[in-house]
């Protein structure tokens, strides 16, 4: 595993996303806790709306049973998503996090993202609440999650912690903060602007992007069945036929998984991503243990781009 660096936090280059654990048994939490930590990820992602707070609650438990695991790992967590509505008020951010740490069981998180822009927003509330969680010690750095590049700008521009963290979706095959970038100048729909740039952005400003979504994919077949999944699986495989067959040679040419090649994908960017995937299973999270060590080429990069159904201008 290799690692990257937050404002002062070391953090793995994969995070595990722990949305999904709501349903699962606190064994099995447990035991996908110590296979991140046996092959090297040290950084967990949360939020507070997931499970309706009962993910963060379960991890909350572990990490009560075993507290030694507090200063081995880099907790994350979001706010601002309420039902049907944003709200990144002042009120709102510090009683979301004061729930976060209490459901977690710990008196700091590492990192706190902004889960959504809210329209509504007043960057001075914002401003506030950041001064008041870290003059407090409740967080140690600030982010944003599916922010544009104006978005962050302007919220930067009052602000006056550095946001270290943009969390956004991207994988091999849904990647439109990429694909921008090399169509532009075209008139086809993957040249069109969507983030303001925001890949351009953070490497401008030393921003971290975290791509959530890593493994994922969208599609209608042509039954009209709808498939949102892994692009790993065999259904999904079908419809990416080019990209699993390329997926597995290069696994067998450098004697790895299809997954670590999947995510190495991200990480050979040189914007110098950190990749979170969200499998519950501990079998399935060894397949991403070598991400880190694919000696990928920029060639074979562009050609599992295009293996996925992207085409260069």
């Amino acid at each position: 595993m290799k690692y990257i660096d937050i404002s002062e936090i070391r953090s793995s280059r994969l995070a595990l996303g722990c949305m999904r654990i709501a349903d699962k048994p606190l064994a099995d939490i447990e035991r996908l806790i110590d296979c991140a930590l046996d092959i090297g990820i040290n950084t967990f992602d949360h939020a507070d709306i997931y499970g309706g707070g009962a993910c963060e609650r379960l991890f909350g438990t572990v990490l009560a049973k075993r507290p030694e695991l507090r200063k081995k790992i880099v907790l994350q967590t979001k706010c601002g998503i309420r039902s049907e509505q944003y709200d990144l008020s002042y009120d709102h951010i510090l009683k979301s996090v004061d729930g976060s740490l209490a459901r977690l069981g710990t008196d700091y998180i590492d990192v706190l993202l902004l889960h959504r822009p809210d329209t509504l927003m007043r960057p001075q509330e914002i401003a506030r609440a950041f001064d008041e969680l870290e003059r407090s010690g409740k967080v140690r750095v600030f982010g944003v999650s599916n922010f544009s590049a104006q978005q962050t700008a302007y919220l930067q521009s009052v602000v006056k912690q550095k946001l270290y963290v943009d969390q956004l979706q991207a994988s091999i095959t849904q990647c439109p903060l990429i694909d921008f970038g090399l169509n532009v100048n075209t008139v086809t729909d993957s040249g069109i602007d969507r983030d303001g740039g925001v890949l351009e952005y953070c490497r401008m400003n030393g921003m971290t992007i975290q791509t959530y979504g890593t493994m994922q994919c969208k599609f209608t077949d042509e039954t009209g069945f709808v498939y949102s999944g892994a692009f790993t699986t065999e259904t999904a495989r079908k419809k990416y036929f080019s990209l699993a067959f390329m997926l597995d040679g290069l696994a067998q040419k450098y004697n790895t998984t299809a997954e670590s090649v999947a995510v190495n994908w991200i990480l050979h960017h040189p914007a110098n991503m950190q990749a979170v995937i969200g499998t519950t299973l501990d079998k399935r999270l060894k397949d991403y243990k070598d991400c880190c060590d694919v000696p990928m080429t920029d060639y074979e990069w562009y050609k599992l781009y295009t293996a996925a159904g992207h085409k260069l201008p």
